[in-house]
């Protein structure tokens, strides 16, 4: 009888260890897995369930001694939760109408907030018209003005209008259309100028070559005159002396040698040349333009050179002079005054080509004449060239060793 209780005071001891066992890893969170799997293994799961069911009833115990030791404390915290809670729903309920009110302001100002992006929009896009409709009549405005301009003749505004719209405006066009136009009318307004300014070209070749023989023939009258007073003053000096060795007086005279005017022979008006010259080189073609002129030049010199068919040459020998005279002296003047339009080495190449030219013709018509007096007439006029062109910076040497040949000629027609 006694044996029995002690022997359940053991397994009570033994099951009370067992649980603080328990209790203690379950307390510190470590894992029980190890303390399940030897339960199983040593085949008594229903020990360790029971142990468990102690745990557990241990903790309720706590639990309710400590439930029991803050009850009223307990109580006053509930109490308090209840009073948060009819807060809770105050301040909801509160919440709740300002919000309500902050939607009915909030949609107001949305609506207006909407339509004041609208209006922030539609500002902006009149602005940009604004902007792009300037621009446009800026561009027009300058077109009109082209138009003014060409029709006037005035091409060298319009060039520089045409390039203000390319370099300032043309890019920035923001009509698609009006920029295509544009784009496709600067070409063409180029080329209009281009050949309006090779026709006035083309003009001003054809009255330069007509004047050339008038020009050429006042030159070399110019050069008579200037001559007969130099030998009419020399004449008087001549006397002058010779009284005054025969003690009849005492005169002196000083030779008056006229600087030369070129007024006389610069009547002529290249003006269209300067013009066209100036409007190619704003097209950036003024290359072209110097070969143009050089070869129209030249093409006009092969024909002055030749002599007429119609005529004999006694009769027609101051023209054909006077017109290559003409001539050299507007190549001159150009050389001089047209910047870099003629190069003197092309000058020089048409010289050298005319003069070639004049002493064969000089050379064959002398063999052909018949008459002395015939003769002095052509080498008188063809010193006073030599003359007129030496003051013009040409080489005559070659015309006057072909006067220095027809010697032989004269004296055998004497």
């Amino acid at each position: 009888m006694d044996a029995k209780p002690k022997r359940r005071t053991v397994t009570e001891n033994g099951d009370g260890g067992d649980d603080l066992v328990l209790v203690t890893l379950i307390g510190n969170g470590d894992d029980v897995g190890p303390i399940v799997r030897h339960a199983f293994e040593m085949g008594r799961p229903e020990a360790l369930l029971h142990q468990l069911k102690n745990v557990v009833k241990k903790k309720e115990v706590e639990i309710e001694e400590l439930c029991k030791t803050h009850y009223e404390e307990f109580i006053l915290a509930v109490d308090e939760l209840r009073g948060v809670l009819v807060d809770a729903e105050e301040l909801k309920s509160e919440l709740s109408n300002d919000n309500f009110k902050l939607q009915e302001v909030g949609s107001a100002l949305l609506i207006k907030l909407e339509e004041l992006l609208e209006s922030y929009s539609i500002k902006k896009n009149v602005t940009e018209a604004i902007k792009m409709a300037k621009i446009c009549v800026q561009v027009l405005d300058l077109c009109v003005k082209s138009n003014n301009h060409i029709s006037e003749g005035q091409f060298y505004p319009v060039l520089k209008t045409v390039d203000l719209i390319e370099k300032n405006y043309l890019q920035s066009i923001p009509v698609k259309a009006l920029k295509m136009l544009i784009e496709k009318r600067v070409p063409a307004i180029k080329l209009h100028i281009e050949k309006k300014v090779c026709s006035q070209v083309n003009e001003w070749l054809v009255h330069i070559r007509s004047s050339a023989k008038n020009i050429g023939q006042t030159a070399i009258g110019h050069t008579a005159s200037a001559r007969q007073r130099n030998e009419e003053m020399l004449e008087r000096q001549r006397k002058a002396e010779e009284q005054s060795v025969s003690g009849l007086g005492d005169f002196a005279y000083t030779l008056d040698v006229e600087e030369i005017d070129e007024d006389y022979v610069s009547k002529f008006d290249l003006t269209p040349l300067y013009r066209a010259y100036h409007i190619h080189s704003c097209l950036g073609i003024e290359e072209q333009f110097r070969e143009y002129y050089y070869k129209n030049r030249v093409l006009q010199l092969s024909s002055d050179l030749q002599i007429s068919t119609v005529q004999p040459f006694v009769e027609s020998y101051q023209t054909f002079l006077a017109q290559i005279a003409g001539y050299f002296i507007v190549e001159d003047r150009v050389l001089r005054t047209a910047g870099v339009l003629l190069s003197a080495d092309r000058v020089e190449i048409m010289w050298e080509t005319a003069l070639a030219k004049m002493t064969s013709i000089l050379e064959e018509q002398f063999s052909h004449m018949d008459s002395a007096t015939h003769l002095l007439l052509v080498k008188d006029y063809v010193t006073l060239l030599g003359s007129t062109l030496r003051r013009y910076g040409y080489q005559v040497g070659p015309l006057l060793e072909v006067l220095d040949k027809s010697r032989d000629k004269y004296h055998e027609l004497l």
